[in-house]
């Protein structure tokens, strides 16, 4: 069966560097988010987010080509590629970049994905459901070790203050690729063996979305849609219609006392429609 590929990818800010990637490929379709995090966490690095999750992309799409290569093995590769690109420049365990991946590929008359972290693989069937698949290990386990943190501290940390943000970033650094936390991608390639996978027939498949967390922040965060709203129309192609309504909803976050994090995130969708 044919697929119709469509793709968007914006940055947070037209001043600032997408650190989203995509690559695709005939049935393929790679999504890389490069995690936004503050230089001093990748200090033994001297490659931007940017860098990392376009050379991740670019390989994981490539080992994708060869339909007997498993995706989990494919995804190992292309780390491991990428940090072999490291050697001479970094001493990457002083820190270095990392990112979320999500993909699909089709196999005959079937559709597989791949997701890894908090980026989103989100099915529509033929019937017009939607689901979704991603990894909430970041959130948990991010959260639990902020609480254990923040009580061993004498005094308090209020969220918005700098305080907080740094409390926030070590309980991240040392949730990441730990047992008990969560995995991504970095520069050890045994991580992909954590990556979600799943396989279903064409035939009875819609549409595959591969999206970033700022591409699904819509029905995820900001309420600005529902989860198969967003399947419907980016299925259809609507890709700058949602685009546009997570922008304004982004924007109702600067009014809300609980929500500490970053106004606006690079936003990312790769579509494969079927039929």
């Amino acid at each position: 069966m044919p697929v119709r590929t469509i793709c968007l990818t914006l940055p947070a800010a037209p001043d600032r560097e997408n650190e989203d990637a995509i690559a695709l490929a005939a049935g393929i379709g790679v999504v890389v988010d490069g995690a936004g995090i503050p230089a001093e966490l990748r200090r033994g690095c001297t490659h931007s987010v940017a860098w990392y999750a376009r050379r991740l992309a670019d390989g994981f799409c490539a080992r994708l080509v060869d339909r007997g290569t498993p995706m989990r093995d494919a995804l190992a590769g292309a780390i491991a590629a990428v940090t072999a690109l490291h050697a001479g420049t970094c001493t990457l365990e002083d820190g270095s970049p990392s990112a979320t991946v999500a993909a699909w590929r089709v196999d005959g008359a079937e559709v597989e994905h791949l997701v890894l972290c908090d980026a989103s693989i989100v099915v529509r069937d033929v019937s017009g459901r939607a689901q979704e698949f991603t990894d909430d290990r970041i959130e948990h386990s991010v959260a639990r070790r902020s609480r254990e943190l923040l009580s061993a501290r004498t005094e308090t940390a209020d969220p918005g203050t700098d305080e907080w943000a740094a409390l926030r970033w070590r309980a991240l650094e040392e949730c990441r690729n730990a047992p008990g936390g969560f995995w991504c991608a970095q520069a050890d390639p045994a991580v992909a063996a954590q990556a979600l996978i799943g396989r279903r027939e064409i035939d009875d498949t819609a549409a595959l979305i591969a999206a970033s967390d700022g591409g699904t922040r819509g029905f995820q965060l900001v309420d600005a849609h529902d989860l198969p709203s967003f399947a419907r129309r980016a299925s259809s192609g609507d890709l700058e219609g949602l685009a546009a309504e997570i922008r304004a909803g982004e924007e109702k976050l600067r009014t809300r006392a609980d929500f500490d994090g970053k106004i606006h995130d690079d936003l990312t969708i790769v579509v494969g429609a079927f039929g």
